[in-house]
């Protein structure tokens, strides 16, 4: 009997106390077993298995992979983060925690040796029912802001980056929870330059604390 694992599962047949080895076969229970372990370690995979049908394949191949932390320390006026990009991942998450500032400031992002121009917005609502807007409208080298902070409390951003590495257009969106406020964030790098890095500053002021994740997304 050949296995038919894993389309279905094997129903083997256990030979009882006292039955021959003929009876059922010996050399065919032995055949039904090494086919069903060799049909167990086709679907598992190898270790690094390139078989897309394999669940070592699948497992490494799904959901978020965690590329890079990195502390942004204490009084500092910037913090640049190399090594974030690569052709591993075609689509980037960000995540930026924790974060205050020794004043209430923007947060200016920009691609390392970033080429063409930034655009984006950010829009929101402070807590006390009014509206928050930002633009970043292609003359500066960054986008301005990324998310706001201030030196009452934590400030949390989360953040897709689209295809950083690709020679083309860059498009970055996400959300940001400041001190004060919720807001969202949208905005596009025109210029058709492969980063591998980024550049968090403080408008004004220095940044105190917070960490940054840069995690890929796994295609499948």
């Amino acid at each position: 009997m050949a296995t038919n694992f894993p389309t279905s599962l094997d129903s083997l047949t256990n030979p009882a106390a006292g039955d021959s080895l003929s009876s059922p076969s010996h050399s065919a229970q032995h055949a039904n077993v090494n086919d069903a372990v060799e049909a167990l370690q086709a679907k598992v995979g190898v270790d690094g298995s390139a078989v897309t049908g394999s669940l070592d394949y699948k497992v490494a191949n799904q959901g978020l992979t965690l590329v890079k932390t990195q502390t942004i320390g204490s009084g500092v006026s910037s913090v640049t983060v190399t090594g974030a990009f690569s052709s591993a991942f075609r689509r980037y998450h960000l995540q930026i925690s924790e974060l205050q500032g020794s004043t209430y400031a923007n947060l200016r992002f920009n691609f390392t040796s970033s080429s063409g121009l930034y655009y984006a917005a950010l829009t929101g609502t402070v807590f006390n029912n009014t509206d928050r807007v930002a633009v970043t409208n292609g003359s500066s080298s960054y986008f301005d802001p990324l998310m706001q902070y201030s030196s009452a409390a934590d400030a949390y951003g989360s953040f897709d980056i689209a295809a950083p590495y690709l020679a083309q257009r860059t498009v970055v969106q996400g959300t940001e929870w400041g001190s004060d406020a919720g807001c969202s964030f949208g905005g596009v790098n025109t210029g058709s330059t492969s980063y591998t890095g980024f550049t968090l500053t403080a408008s004004t002021g220095t940044l105190s604390g917070g960490r940054i994740y840069v995690y890929g997304y796994n295609d499948g």
